[in-house]
């Protein structure tokens, strides 16, 4: 389906979603998060934007703008990635591509859409299982967030006479069932957050230990549906070596 150009399309807030290159956790370390945040609040002035709402998990962000100039959206996450590149690289003594493409963007078309971008972006955390509730992950502004305010002129921001037109011809399915951009990574980052839990638990390099990892293996396939193969992925272990471990829970 071709994408309608911004300029087409009669809203001020788009939803924006970057992730790492080859789905790499390049926001993993406290240090990368925090310097991301960073940009983000120096470069909003900047290109005069005003950010809802955003959630910095391990290798993507979530970050959803308001906007009088549509077409600084793309000169702001332009500026805040290629400064976070430059960052990254330097810090891991690396050269190359840092993010996965450019950026996806999607516009918000209703205030009921609105809100519950909202929530989605401040519950990823929950759906990835880092957290049980929004308020306690530390990398998103929800501590700030007043929603009031932001719908109470929301109406004149967006012009609802254009939304249905573009719902029939472009963003139908995400309005109807409210879904968002997304990646499809919330299974692993749960898993890597599992790993880290479990050698807090139970003692550094755990993992190493050929019984310690098969009881591991055991509890992450009772919490998640993941394939054999995709743990295995993660696990940097044989799919052959995972049945095994699995062969006495048939």
């Amino acid at each position: 389906m071709p994408r309608l150009a911004r300029n087409q399309i009669k809203t001020k807030f788009f939803h924006n979603m970057t992730q790492g290159i080859n789905k790499e956790y390049i926001f993993q370390d406290e240090r990368c998060k925090k310097k991301y945040m960073k940009y983000l609040e120096k470069d909003a002035d900047k290109f005069n934007i005003k950010i809802i709402a955003f959630t910095i998990m391990d290798n993507h962000t979530h970050i959803l703008v308001y906007t009088d100039e549509i077409d600084n959206i793309s000169l702001f996450m332009k500026s805040i990635n290629e400064k976070f590149a430059m960052f990254y690289n330097y810090i891991n003594n690396r050269v190359g591509v840092v993010f996965r493409g450019r950026y996806k963007s999607q516009p918000i078309l209703s205030e009921k859409h609105l809100e519950n971008c909202i929530k989605y972006i401040f519950n990823n955390p929950v759906r990835a299982r880092i957290v049980s509730k929004p308020e306690e992950y530390l990398y998103s502004n929800l501590k700030e967030f007043k929603i009031s305010k932001i719908l109470e002129n929301v109406k004149n921001q967006i012009e609802e006479k254009d939304i249905n037109s573009l719902v029939k011809n472009h963003e139908e399915r995400f309005v109807a069932n409210n879904e968002f951009i997304d990646i499809c990574e919330d299974k692993e980052i749960f898993i890597k957050e599992f790993i880290r839990q479990y050698e807090k638990k139970n003692g550094l390099g755990v993992c190493r230990n050929r019984k310690e990892l098969e009881k591991m293996v055991k509890e992450i396939k009772k919490e998640t549906n993941i394939t054999n193969k995709i743990l295995a992925s993660i696990l940097q272990l044989s799919t052959s070596t995972i049945r095994n471990y699995l062969k006495d829970e048939r």
